[in-house]
């Protein structure tokens, strides 16, 4: 709905609007407030969906806010959120590179004693490509760890491998290192990962390993966040429950990195199918 807020509570996290005569209640929640209650004030426009949650705040019953689409105030007249835009200018970011590089980090995991532990990458998976279109190149590597002469219980479990098998295919690091440089030569491309995770664990393989990083924030494009600010999501989003609601089956896990670089090129592609159809998203959700 969209209309003008007739009063607010910044306390209570609530806006008032007039509806057929009557003032009714809206409450945000605390991750909407943090982002949204400072621009909230009288007279200015709103246009948001609510959940169908209802609770009892004070004396009145208040209806919860999914999410806003857009927030402007009209004197002066400044556009504080705009959803529609937002969406656009994603799209547009989506399509204006010619090659993408989705890749996929696995890293070593403490062991369940505590103790003091950076993460390292020991598997690099990766897949090149245009935007929905085919692979150009692929492929995936174990990665020597530079302080871990072993991996922990966990680390093997969740990689489904054993020492003699990780170390005796490991390649050095900088191996690894020299095989994305050239990548980046080659294509200048945009990286897309699905969450920050992957970039921490880049740049601090940079630093751990003594190398000048081959990259930087701005190129990368984080396909989780996308889709959160997109599609309006409370939590975190799974890769592969992301590519369930795209694609209506499971694709099988494998904690394997190619297999996940795969799928993020998979979810990339049925993503900037939706932007362009206009869908809601829902059923990813």
């Amino acid at each position: 709905m969209k209309k003008l807020i007739w009063s607010v509570s910044k306390k209570k996290n609530i806006f008032y609007i007039i509806m057929e005569g009557k003032r009714v209640g809206f409450y945000l929640t605390n991750r909407l407030a943090k982002t949204f209650m400072p621009y909230l004030k009288q007279g200015v426009m709103v246009d948001f969906r609510v959940t169908g949650k209802t609770k009892k705040i004070g004396h009145e019953m208040a209806h919860q806010v999914a999410y806003f689409i857009l927030v402007a105030s009209l004197d002066p007249d400044v556009v504080h959120y705009d959803l529609k835009a937002m969406r656009a200018a994603m799209q547009d970011v989506l399509s204006k590179h010619e090659h993408y590089v989705f890749i996929d980090f696995e890293m070593t995991m403490p062991g369940y004693q505590r103790a003091p532990f950076r993460p390292e990458i020991i598997q690099v998976g990766y897949v090149v490509a245009k935007a929905k279109g085919d692979v150009i190149t692929s492929g995936s590597a174990y990665v020597l760890p530079k302080t871990d002469k072993v991996l922990s219980k966990r680390t093997r479990r969740f990689l489904k491998i054993e020492d003699d098998a990780f170390f005796s295919q490991a390649v050095p690091y900088l191996s690894f290192y020299r095989q994305l440089e050239e990548i980046d030569n080659t294509y200048h491309p945009k990286y897309v990962v699905w969450g920050k995770n992957d970039i921490t664990a880049l740049n601090d393989s940079y630093q751990l390993n003594l190398q000048k990083p081959l990259t930087k924030e701005t190129d990368f494009i984080d396909l989780l966040k996308l889709h959160k600010d997109y599609f309006n999501l409370k939590d975190d989003l799974g890769l592969f429950k992301a590519y369930k609601g795209y694609y209506g089956s499971e694709f099988e896990q494998a904690h394997d990195a190619k297999d996940d670089a795969l799928v993020t090129k998979y979810v990339f592609d049925a993503f900037v199918t939706a932007m362009e159809n206009g869908i809601d998203g829902e059923d990813i959700k």
